[in-house]
């Protein structure tokens, strides 16, 4: 599998000094890491928003060689609430992008927005406007998508769907997406987990793999999710031989 990101030794003001991360192409992929570690300002780098003189490759090109028009078919970003709406009904927003509300039917039911559509946006509640954010986003059928910080609007079972749905989005339309988060227990959903700390990339692999670095993760004030937690200490005392994630099984594994 091809990298469609590639930051190379990346420099920007103080959080970034020497950056090396590589995206693979098709992947979905969380960034972590504490807060302040550069998560969300990582995420308007690669939208564009902030421009730095670094070299940023974006499928093989240096991402300040797009357009912006031909940019924002390649990249869209989501960061929660930043968009402005005025006064814009959410149908008259989704008619920017399509000729008819029947291409995006089963993603208004999903995210239960077919209700909603002759309200105006500014007037919607805080999550409905993030899921709007998000069909928008995929109405462009963008490359790839990137989604920061979740976590602090969704709780965790509403983020379960969320991530599952849009796993099936990529399948579909082989996308590749990027999601921050400051809960590691969202990874174990994805494909690939990156943790980032004082700029650079501590560790990164599958998530259970790197959720087993339990003391690196404790050191830099993350919580690891609970039945991995649990695993790590079981396996450090020869009870289990492998991570389970699943309690009943767990429990069958410790009453052989």
């Amino acid at each position: 599998m091809s990298n469609i990101i590639m930051l190379t030794d990346f420099y920007y003001e103080n959080l970034f000094q020497g950056l090396n991360m590589s995206i693979k192409k098709n992947s979905f992929t969380t960034i972590s890491g504490p807060n302040n570690c550069g998560k969300t300002t990582l995420m308007r780098i690669l939208s564009r928003e902030t421009i730095t003189d670094n070299i940023v490759m974006i499928k093989e090109r240096d991402i300040n060689d797009f357009l912006m028009e031909e940019y924002g078919k390649v990249i869209q970003c989501i960061i929660p609430l930043e968009i402005i709406f005025d006064e814009t009904t959410l149908e008259e927003e989704f008619y920017l992008y399509i000729d008819s509300l029947e291409e995006i039917e089963n993603m208004l039911k999903f995210f239960k927005l077919n209700k909603l559509l002759t309200k105006s946006i500014k007037n919607l509640t805080s999550k409905e406007i993030i899921l709007s954010q998000i069909v928008i986003a995929l109405i462009q059928k963008p490359t790839i998508l990137l989604i920061d910080n979740l976590n602090s609007y969704f709780d965790e079972d509403e983020r379960k769907e969320i991530i599952e749905f849009l796993k099936e989005i990529k399948k579909e339309n082989e996308i590749t997406i990027i999601m921050t988060t400051n809960c590691l227990n969202d990874s174990l959903l994805t494909d690939y987990l990156i943790i980032l700390d004082e700029g650079r990339i501590i560790l990164e692999g599958s998530p259970i793999e790197v959720l087993q670095q339990d003391n690196t993760i404790n050191k830099i004030g993350l919580e690891l999710p609970f039945m991995v937690d649990l695993s790590v200490k079981l396996k450090d005392y020869d009870l289990i031989d492998t991570i389970e994630l699943d309690k009943n099984r767990m429990v069958d594994e410790l009453w052989k």
